[in-house]
């Protein structure tokens, strides 16, 4: 509910989401866009809210597009061309870009929306549990990709579980346990069995 609620997919009832001094809360993922706030979002659920699973790999790259079109028309010459470059890039394993998305492996279908959503130039990246569900090599692909993100200052704000590969990427960590803050510490510093037992809910 958190990354939705920044991304602007669900309704906040209180608090504020500041951005670039800019209030988030009440403004929709096309409002956000429109504002030039460059934000994308990797959801836990990737053929659900990420992708849409009957359509191929072309058309859900121009998901990100269609608002751009200055006609009822889109230019899926160029779609095509964006989609190969991703499937080049990241190294997705697929027949085509003409391929179905639900047909793709778990990690290629993560590599085709998180290389959709690093195409789009974030400044802030927001993604749930990205590694849930995939292989090893997949995981540690996926890991890498967002590591050369924030290598290349682009914020990322990971939601997981997984406290070694929090660990891993993280520079700050927000410890929650239902809904409630238990810490905000460095990870480098901090030892992973305090950080559990905030985890757990219990004070550090």
């Amino acid at each position: 509910e958190l990354c939705e609620a920044i991304a602007g997919l669900s309704r906040v009832d209180e608090g504020s989401i500041m951005f670039d001094n800019e209030e988030l809360v009440g403004m929709s993922p096309l409002s956000i866009k429109k504002k030039g706030l460059r934000m994308s979002f990797i959801p836990e659920d990737r053929l659900g809210m990420g992708l849409v699973a009957g359509m191929d790999i072309t058309d859900n790259v121009m998901l990100k597009t269609y608002d751009e079109s200055d006609g009822p028309f889109v230019d899926r010459i160029d779609g095509k061309k964006r989609a190969e470059l991703i499937v080049k890039n990241y190294d997705i394993s697929t027949p085509g870009v003409n391929h179905i998305v639900k047909k793709l492996s778990g990690g290629n279908i993560q590599k085709v929306l998180l290389g959709r959503e690093i195409e789009m130039h974030p400044r802030v990246l927001v993604t749930a549990y990205p590694f849930r569900g995939l292989d090893v090599g997949a995981s540690n692909t996926i890991y890498a990709m967002l590591n050369e993100q924030k290598c290349k200052s682009v914020a990322v704000l990971l939601i997981g579980e997984d406290l070694d590969v929090l660990r891993g990427l993280s520079d700050r960590l927000m410890v929650i346990h239902n809904g409630r803050v238990m810490g905000i510490v460095n990870p480098r510093t901090e030892s992973k069995d305090r950080i559990g037992i905030m985890m757990m809910g219990g004070k550090a």
